[in-house]
């Protein structure tokens, strides 16, 4: 089993930093012809010995994909947020609305918890 690191993007459907266990015959051809780029001349992957996969170290791609990661779930918890606070505003109207049927005095002014009590002495909230 030939082990290999890419260490340039798009070779084959390998990118920089992936390791490649019982690579293809094509790859493992890269890697001992030391083939570059022509471009950049950066060589496109390395035949790596096993323990050296075990040095514990993050790739750059692994790195990179850690930062994308941390992006994702920041913008996920944004998108939650705005998500809880339209949830919120959608009861708040349907908790006015509901008093404003039941003409409860001062509904404009009150907030979630304030409605929902009103409501309930008023006789419309029989759920809790």
């Amino acid at each position: 089993m030939v082990i290999v690191k890419v260490l340039v993007d798009a070779v084959g459907e390998y990118n920089a930093g992936d390791i490649v266990t019982d690579a293809p015959a094509g790859l493992i051809e890269i890697a001992k012809k030391q083939t570059r780029n022509a471009a950049t001349g950066e060589l496109l992957a390395v035949i790596v010995e096993s323990n050296e996969i075990l040095n514990n170290e993050p790739s750059e791609r692994e790195l990179e994909l850690q930062v994308e990661l941390e992006q994702s779930i920041a913008r996920e918890a944004e998108l939650q947020e705005k998500l809880d606070n339209l949830l919120l505003d959608n009861d708040l109207k349907e908790l006015k609305a509901t008093a404003k049927e039941m003409k409860i005095a001062g509904y404009t002014k009150m907030n979630a918890e304030e409605l929902k009590e009103a409501i309930a002495v008023g006789g419309g909230g029989n759920d809790e």
